[in-house]
């Protein structure tokens, strides 16, 4: 989970602080200018939603886990 979280922090510095370097590159590498800015939202947004998907998992992964451990020590 922490690996994650620390994902999503780097790339969102990546985005918001890089974000002049990184539209520069980007318009020399794909084309396109001021009219494709409108895509680096939609990328933060995918940045969030991941991080959604990545807690919501390892939640539920912890759970099955936890009420595994629960029910092998009511067994014995």
């Amino acid at each position: 989970m922490k690996k994650a979280l620390i994902a999503m922090l780097l790339m969102t510095i990546f985005l918001i602080g890089g974000g002049g370097l990184v539209s520069m590159l980007f318009t020399h590498a794909l084309g396109g200018g001021a009219e494709q800015s409108y895509i680096y939202p939609i990328y933060g947004a995918i940045i969030v939603l991941t991080g959604v998907i990545v807690g919501a998992a390892q939640v539920i992964v912890n759970e099955i886990r936890n009420q595994k451990n629960k029910e092998n020590e009511d067994r014995e």
